[in-house]
């Protein structure tokens, strides 16, 4: 009988015998019916006994009690324990019979390497992998399997020259012969562990062998001389597999333990008919068929393996071990085997290249073709994209051809699935490969080509399995057609792509039309503008009215497929973006999306659209419910006003209207260029005169974003900072954690810095009360004094403690002079010295965004009083100016400095 390659549990060999222990050597039948006797009772006694069924209910009572003061024993140890580190668990636990001891060894043994040096991990280390290796628990060998990596990459890079051979075999040193168990072992679950921690080994190695060529002699020693030549031996039957050892054992154990035990074996005879006996029926450990599925298991691995990490080995390598191993097992009798060869000729073909490819392993292909199997066949079918990408022009297409004619009518339905799923695939191994430079197409076969069109077409066919195939064929035909139609060429769109396109992209199937969206602009630029605005149009306006899943794909590339349109074209469309966020004025995570697009989309235009139609959604995203909405929003305005400074550098040149701003059309520009700033600088006014917390915490927002976007000091001093300096005395803290920010920012942006002092304050003297001259000085120390502890945590990084000492006891003397009402009219001239010192002088803040926190009400800014300060508790009766009254006193000061611009904010 075949081993079919299914991997039971050992707990079916175990279910027989976990019940009864096996009698004892050493107690004969007479010492058994002795004991017998002894404990026969008469009837007399029987009556006076408790009953039956009282005795069972006190002896399953006593024993819970005992098991529950065992587990509880257990728990003290363990919790007296937990102060042990990983290396003192390993001394501990090295030699420790409890499967939780070996269980935490097994997971903390990477750890505890990390505090040993190399040769004390050697001695101590090395014998306990081998046992854990070994170890009888299923769970602890595969914890020490998940864990293999790292352990294996500590002994590599730390004793490297212990694990290289120099006669090309392993040596007393090698973990070849663990990892071959390990690879080998019954359980599935630590084969697999196994498998990935040697893929990840030697990844690793062979990336670090680049600058340490010792880890490339440490994969030829340990991998290709010890695992893949070892698992080659037992292949060829030259030395004998683990995992045969360890089931011979085993079966060896029940056999005694059931079998040969004679009258004397007490075994729990199974009550159902028939399975009497099913140990030694079914689980006899000497049989050939037993032998041989172990040895097709063996096989099975060393191909996954060489699979797995032949492109580690190189060539030539590949060439002289792996190759050879894959050519014999290819005609195996175990159909399971030759489907993993098949599978592995993909990998291998990227490896050995054109020439070995064409001549050994394209005959191994064909040979799977034609196999009786549908698995291997199966297997042939995922390994041709490959296969056909190392292979000549000519010779590819006769394959690929010849392929598609075998198994597009297999007679099995999972061949037939598969090829449908490699063919796009299989298409784009034909894109030449200096396409970047070229552009030029490649050439598909046609019948490969019609082929791959047919899943776009519904055949309305009434069976259920058929109309199910055709459904999922739609999917993959939406999913590969922008490759297909780029390695084609556009030259095929009109006369085979066009009607199957515009007939899937109305599919029924939401993932197929979601597929089509996010696809939508990487088809149109391919095909150009002309084609996109006569065919593509109608479908990215049908999918902005679609569900929210399919307009997400659109809107995701939205600038993206913008930018594919003809300027005119693009013009035209612009105007949509209104209505495009009334679609999605329900789902926010959708404005998000549209929100980050605005930014892209801007760079699309010229000032003048953009002031239009981009401009009013930024400032909608700014005023969102969300946050999310409201931060991305924020980053589309130091692109606005990049567009439109570059407009106004240009004198208007690039903008498309500019009318009735002068007498002739130079002039018309330059004045629009000027009215377009002007407009967008009213609108960032809004914000920062805002009534709501939020649009001043969204200003100082906009400030850090534009600081972070490059914005030069000069700049962001002569409109932003006047704006920006009442937020330091704002009533809700959230606003002066924001500028907070900004200032800590500030100070960490060196050339910002330098350059806003030397604009703002030349002089950085300290005067007699020891108070910093300097305008961003005086704001730092004024947070680092706010008693709110987030706005401080900013700024007391940058504050000199003893300033900051001066400044706290001067602020002391303030509050008692308040507390006790003495001299009210020096405390308020006390504070307008302080604001007039931020107000005539030009200051400078970068911030960053902050997590809103819940603001029951929101406070309008503090008035502003006639003589620049800002009205505190005991003035608040103080008639206010308006800002352009502010705005002139801070240009009456700034133009008595030299080198600092009036405010304007043009």
């Amino acid at each position: 009988m075949a081993d079919l390659g299914f991997d039971f549990t050992d707990e079916d060999y175990e279910q027989e015998t976990a019940f009864e222990p096996p009698p004892t050597e050493d107690r004969d039948t007479h010492e058994l019916a002795k004991e017998v006797d002894n404990n026969t009772v008469t009837a007399p006694e029987i009556s006076e006994s408790p009953p039956k069924e009282e005795t069972d209910q006190s002896h399953s009572f006593s024993s819970l009690i005992k098991a529950m003061a065992e587990e509880d024993e257990l728990e003290d140890e363990i919790l007296t324990e937990e102060n042990l580190s990983p290396v003192e668990r390993i001394y501990a636990y090295k030699r420790d019979d409890i499967v939780i001891h070996r269980l935490l060894l097994a997971k903390e043994l990477n750890i505890a390497l990390e505090d040993m040096n190399p040769s004390e991990a050697i001695e101590i280390v090395v014998p306990i992998m081998e046992n854990l290796a070994a170890d009888v628990d299923d769970t602890v060998r595969e914890t020490f399997a998940g864990e293999l990596d790292r352990i294996l990459l500590y002994f590599y890079k730390n004793t490297p020259s212990s694990f290289i051979s120099n006669n090309n075999a392993p040596h007393d040193a090698s973990f070849a012969p663990m990892l071959i168990r390990l690879l080998l072992d019954p359980t599935a679950g630590v084969a697999s562990l196994s498998q990935q921690a040697i893929v990840t080994v030697t990844t690793t190695l062979n990336e670090s062998s680049k600058s340490l060529p010792i880890y490339k002699e440490i994969i030829d020693s340990e991998f290709y001389n010890g695992v893949i030549e070892g698992l080659s031996l037992i292949v060829d039957g030259k030395c004998k597999s683990p995992r045969l050892d360890y089931k011979n054992e085993l079966y060896q154990f029940l056999r005694v333990s059931v079998d040969e035990n004679g009258p004397h074996g007490r075994r729990r005879s199974s009550t159902t008919p028939g399975f009497e006996s099913s140990i030694s029926m079914h689980h006899s450990p000497a049989d050939s068929d037993h032998e041989q599925g172990e040895s097709s298991v063996v096989k099975v691995t060393c191909i996954s393996l060489i699979a797995s990490i032949s492109n580690v080995f190189g060539r030539q390598k590949c060439i002289d071990k792996c190759l050879p191993v894959v050519e014999k097992l290819a005609s195996d009798s175990v159909f399971y085997v030759r489907k993993e060869v098949a599978s592995a000729i993909g990998p291998l073909a990227s490896i050995l290249g054109t020439e070995i490819a064409e001549q050994r392993l394209l005959p191994l292909y064909r040979q799977f073709t034609e196999d009786q199997i549908w698995h291997v066949r199966r297997s042939a079918v995922l390994a041709l994209p490959a296969l056909c990408g190392v292979l000549p022009e000519d010779l590819k297409q006769e394959v690929a051809v010849t392929s598609v004619e075998i198994f597009h009518n297999d007679v099995s339905r999972n061949v037939r699935s598969t090829m449908a799923d490699i063919t796009g695939e299989l298409i784009a191994q034909f894109l030449p490969p200096d396409w970047k430079e070229t552009r030029s197409p490649g050439k598909v076969p046609e019948p490969l080509l019609l082929y791959f069109l047919t899943f776009g077409t519904n055949n309305n066919n009434t069976n259920a399995q058929m109309v199910k195939m055709e459904t999922e064929r739609a999917y993959i035909c939406a999913y590969n057609f922008p490759a297909v139609v780029l390695t084609a060429g556009v030259e095929y769109w009109d006369s085979h792509f066009r009607d199957v396109y515009l007939n899937l992209t109305k599919d029924y199937q939401i993932k197929v039309r979601c597929t089509f969206a996010h696809s939508l602009h990487d088809i149109a630029r391919i095909i150009g503008p002309e084609r996109t605005e006569r065919d593509l149009v109608q479908i990215f306006a049908l999918y902005l009215m679609d569900l929210d899943d399919v307009k997400q794909g659109v809107l995701e590339h939205l600038s993206d497929f913008l930018g594919t349109l003809a300027v005119s074209s693009r013009n035209e469309y612009i105007p949509i973006l209104a209505e495009v966020w009334d679609g999605v004025s329900t789902n926010w995570r959708l404005r998000n999306i549209l929100a980050a697009q605005l930014r892209q989309i801007a760079l699309l235009f010229d000032a003048s659209r953009v002031v239009e139609h981009v401009l009013p959604l930024v400032v909608r995203a700014c005023h969102d419910e969300f946050s999310s909405v409201r931060k991305t929003g924020i980053q589309g305005f130091p692109v606005v006003m990049d567009v439109v400074k570059q407009a106004v550098e240009e004198d208007g040149e690039s903008l498309s209207q500019a009318d009735g701003y002068g007498d002739d059309l130079a002039e018309n520009k330059r004045n629009y260029a000027l009215a377009l700033l002007s407009h967008v600088m009213e609108r960032l006014d809004e914000f920062a005169r805002s009534d709501s917390y939020r649009g001043r915490l969204v200003f100082a927002q906009i400030c850090q974003a534009l600081i972070e976007s490059g914005m030069s000091a000069s700049n962001f001093a002569s409109f932003f900072l006047p704006r920006l300096a009442p937020l330091a005395y704002d009533p809700v803290v959230n606003v002066r954690i924001a500028a907070s920010r900004t200032v800590a920012s500030i100070y960490t942006n060196e050339s910002f810095r330098q350059e806003l002092s030397e604009i703002a304050a030349p002089s950085r003297t300290v005067n007699e009360r020891g108070e910093s001259g300097h305008a961003l000085d005086q704001m730092t120390y004024h947070f680092a004094l706010d008693p709110d502890r987030d706005v401080r945590s900013f700024v007391l990084p940058f504050i000199d403690p003893i300033i900051l000492e001066k400044q706290r006891a001067r602020e002391i003397r303030t509050a008692e002079k308040a507390l006790s009402g003495l001299n009210e009219k020096e405390i308020v001239d006390e504070r307008r010295k302080d604001v007039d010192k931020i107000m005539n002088v030009d200051i400078h803040e970068n911030e960053r965004t902050t997590p809103m926190q819940d603001v029951e009400t929101s406070s309008p800014i503090p008035p502003i009083t006639n003589n620049g300060s800002i009205s505190m508790e005991l003035n608040r009766d103080k008639d206010s100016m308006d800002e352009d009254e502010i705005m002139a006193d801070v240009d009456k000061v700034n133009t008595k400095k030299p080198g600092v611009p009036p405010s304007n904010p043009t």
